[in-house]
């Protein structure tokens, strides 16, 4: 297991020492073009949207016979080659409960939980690696650091060549659910029910439900907020590891905790039982289809550094024969047999660009959280950042618009902090910068929230906005803080875990917004509010009072545009 909490984790390599060099390595220059091209050449090698995959009955099909016969070898001896193409071993593969296990076990998981979330919890056991192969495979998934993208799609690959091997189907490729499409927010409809009808007319368990979902996605009344789902402004991103860290810590996390009833509890919520959901399979291929997305794009550029594609990764084949590949492999041609429905042109939008559009509060509420403020990381590029901005001149540097801030305890579902903007002199001059029209100033305004920690999980999540201080209903959701992470006694035995961490927003357009036209503000408000994530069930989300939930510094910062 490789996870960090941090955005900054990328500088703070866990696992291989042997990585953790200061050497510089050639700047980036992959792409994934080439794989894709084949890809397309193999019969059946095409991904599908769920809405799409759902219109054949014959793949759905396909798909739950897969899942249903790798469920079915749960119960195989645990040493056995067929235990390893069970459904439980390949959820294994990224994450377990049990005292060998890196996530630790279900009692450190659940120690200090609120009571009403230990029922999700109820009949998960600990468990331990049956064998070698077992120690070598399990509990290897990469979180917050530079390889979250390579080992995922390592991950579904892998799995997908043991669904296809279940189902007796060569053609079955993994669907991904599509809810950067602001039409495809709610869950598709084949995971929700119990039961389903197969092709003889017989009633039969749905090997895709999973009872410890949120109850809203189990009723159908839950979507997800299309706000947290939009992408939009993340494709904008230059560096690799700028986009990783965002898609990584916004949308994936944001997903994690809003289709478990909330992050740590299982099952999305929980790390190490996330893998158990057959929903978590196509959300991560949506994660991994933004990868290839991004990649698409022209001048951006995937590492190539001997650092990072020289990183190996164990797993077993259709046979349950352990093997070991190379992040490289990603990239030479060799085992990448699929591409995507829709991996180029991903923006929201029909013909929109990838700037969201002025004045558009749906587009602008998907907050670019970039990675501005981080040094290139040594072991994907030794370069310079790209896109020198124009106004260099005017900006050599991020500049604050702000007055300093205290330390802020969000002790309350809804915390309001009143930001004091100085006027006159270098600061009028800022504000000139931040608020004139979108196309007036190649500047960009970023909110970074410094020092996020906690002594307890916040149990939470929290939608950001910014607002108008003398009129709040002029006000725009900037992002989501999500905390797709450990717990309790789990947390504690990884210090990483509750390092505090820095979030950085783009709310360029948004203060342009919230300022209502106006060429100057004495202030700005920022509202931290809790929530859970799901649209349509009038949940109230439940806050773990004693999490200790701080942030340390909130900065207003004037940069030029990237």
């Amino acid at each position: 297991m490789r996870i960090a909490t941090s955005s900054r984790a990328a500088r703070r390599l866990i696992g291989t020492a042997a990585l953790a060099i200061a050497t510089a390595f050639a700047v980036p220059s992959l792409s994934n073009a080439e794989a894709s091209a084949e890809a397309a050449k193999a019969p059946g090698g095409i991904r599908l949207s769920w809405q799409d995959f759902a219109k054949d009955p014959a793949k759905v099909a396909s798909l739950r016979k897969a899942v249903a016969v790798m469920k079915s070898r749960n119960s195989a001896d645990h040493t056995s080659t067929v235990y390893r193409t069970s459904w439980e071993y390949w959820a294994n593969i990224h994450g377990y409960f049990g005292p060998d296990s890196p996530f630790g076990t279900v009692a450190d998981n659940t120690q200090g939980l609120p009571q009403q979330y230990l029922v999700y919890f109820k009949g998960i056991q600990d468990t331990t690696p049956p064998d070698q192969v077992a120690k070598d495979v399990w509990a290897n998934c990469q979180h917050g650091t530079p390889w979250f993208f390579a080992w995922h799609r390592l991950y579904l690959l892998y799995f997908e060549k043991q669904l296809q091997a279940a189902a007796g189907d060569p053609t079955l490729r993994l669907p991904y659910w599509d809810y950067s499409n602001p039409a495809q927010l709610a869950m598709p409809a084949a995971f929700i029910d119990k039961t389903y009808v197969d092709g003889s007319g017989k009633t039969q368990p749905n090997p895709l439900y999973e009872a410890r979902r949120a109850p809203g996605w189990l009723t159908g009344k839950a979507t997800l907020n299309g706000s947290s789902t939009n992408i939009n402004s993340a494709l904008k991103l230059k560096q690799f590891t700028a986009y990783q860290n965002y898609i990584e810590g916004r949308v994936h996390g944001y997903v994690h905790c809003t289709v478990g009833v909330t992050c740590p509890v299982v099952d999305m919520g929980s790390v190490p039982y996330s893998s158990n959901d057959p929903v978590f399979w196509s959300h991560h291929a949506n994660i991994d289809r933004m990868w290839s997305c991004w990649s698409n794009i022209g001048g951006h550029q995937n590492p190539d550094t001997d650092a990072f594609l020289n990183q190996p990764y164990s797993f077993v084949d259709t046979n349950g024969k352990e093997f070991t590949v190379t992040v490289r492999d990603l990239f030479n041609g060799t085992i990448v047999d699929y591409k995507y429905e829709q991996e180029t042109n991903c923006a929201r939008g029909a013909g929109e660009t990838l700037v969201a559009s002025a004045g558009s509060t749906v587009a602008l509420a998907a907050a670019a959280v970039k990675a501005a403020d981080q040094p290139p990381n040594p072991l994907l590029s030794s370069g310079p950042a790209p896109n020198a901005p124009a106004t260099e001149s005017l900006l050599a540097e991020p500049q604050p618009l702000n007055a300093p801030t205290q330390p802020l305890a969000l002790t309350q579902a809804k915390t309001k902090v009143k930001i004091t903007m100085p006027q006159g002199g270098e600061k009028a001059r800022l504000q000139a910068f931040a608020l004139a029209p979108q196309n007036a100033a190649a500047t960009e305004t970023h909110l970074i929230l410094e020092g996020i920690s906690y002594k307890a999980h916040p149990g939470t999540m929290f939608d950001v906005f910014l607002e108008n201080s003398k009129d709040p209903k002029k006000r725009v959701q900037v992002g989501t803080i999500s905390f797709f992470s450990l717990s309790g006694a789990a947390a504690a035995k990884h210090a990483e875990h509750q390092a505090p961490k820095t979030d950085d927003f783009d709310v360029t357009d948004a203060l342009r917004e919230v300022a209502g036209g106006k060429a100057s503000l004495s202030d700005v408000t920022v509202s931290f509010e809790a929530t859970t994530g799901r649209e349509g069930t009038g949940e109230k989300p439940t806050m773990n009072a004693d999490a200790g939930l701080t942030i340390q510094k909130i900065s207003l910062m004037v940069q030029p545009a990237q």
